[in-house]
Parts: C-alpha cells; structure tokens; sequence
C-alpha cells in the first residue's frame, strides 16, 4: 500500500514538473497593427495619436532601419508626451538596441518637456519601456494600467 501511494506521488510531481516546463515553451507573436488599435481603444490616452512612417521611425529613436523589421510608432499632437513604438526587430540583439534607444528616448523627452509642459513629465516616468523576445514596446500614456492590461492580454 505505502509503495503504491509513493509511486502515485512520484508520478504526480514528474507531471507537475514537466507540464511547468512546457508551459512557455513558445514565443509570443504580436500584431503591431491590432495591438496599436487595442491600445488606442483602451481609454488610456487623453490625446490625438497620429501614425507616422517608418523612414521618420529611425530618426525620432535613433534606430538603424536594418534593426527593425516591422513597426508601428503612433505620436500625440505634441501637447503631450503620449505615443505608443511597438517594434518587432530582426533579431534579439537587434531588439537589445532598440531598447536602449527607446529608454534614450525617455530621457530625451523628459528634458524637452521640462520647461515646456512638466505635468507630462510623471507620464515618462510610468512609461512601459520593454523587450520581450524580438519585440519591443514604448507606450507612454495618460493611465499605464490600461495600456499594460492590453499588452498582456495580446502576449498570451
């Protein structure tokens, strides 16, 4: 008896572990396009964000062409710090810098509307500035818990 109920819990922790090791075994695919209209319709910004192309994408952030495969970069009015960069980049290194250029672009931001509109400024500091896998997200917005509640929802 004691050795059969030992091998039922033997078996049971094997399953255990082994579905924990699966779990995430794939990575997450995003469609910049879908998830720049959820965000957008997620109530989480208070400005106009109008798309801009992705010749304009490299010089605003700073990024080589060659790093970013696919994007979508969407920028408020400038009366606000408002905008959303989804980026799905060539490779994880590429992604790699494409983070750092997008924290650069957070500084950057951040000086220039210092003197020019300062309530903005604690919008930059609750911005989503992120990797994951070869994707990389800039969202600052008016309220951060709707725009991160989007991103997870997509990443599943």
């Amino acid at each position: 008896m004691k050795r059969t109920v030992s091998i039922i819990l033997a078996l049971c922790v094997l399953t255990l572990i082994f579905t924990g090791c699966t779990k995430k075994a794939g990575t997450v695919e995003y469609n910049l396009k879908t998830l720049s209209s959820d965000l957008q319709k997620s109530g989480a910004f208070s400005d106009i964000l109008g798309e801009i192309d992705q010749k304009s994408v490299s010089t605003l952030y700073g990024v080589a062409s060659a790093d970013v495969s696919d994007c979508v970069v969407l920028c408020s009015t400038g009366a606000t710090t408002e905008e959303i960069g989804l980026f799905k980049c060539a490779d994880a290194d590429a992604a790699a810098r494409v983070l750092k250029a997008a924290k650069a672009r957070i500084d950057s931001q951040k000086e220039a509307y210092q003197s020019y509109a300062p309530a903005e400024i604690p919008k930059l500091g609750d911005a989503i500035v992120r990797q994951d896998g070869v994707y990389v997200f800039y969202i600052v917005s008016a309220d951060t818990a709707k725009a991160q509640a989007v991103l997870d929802k997509q990443g599943k």
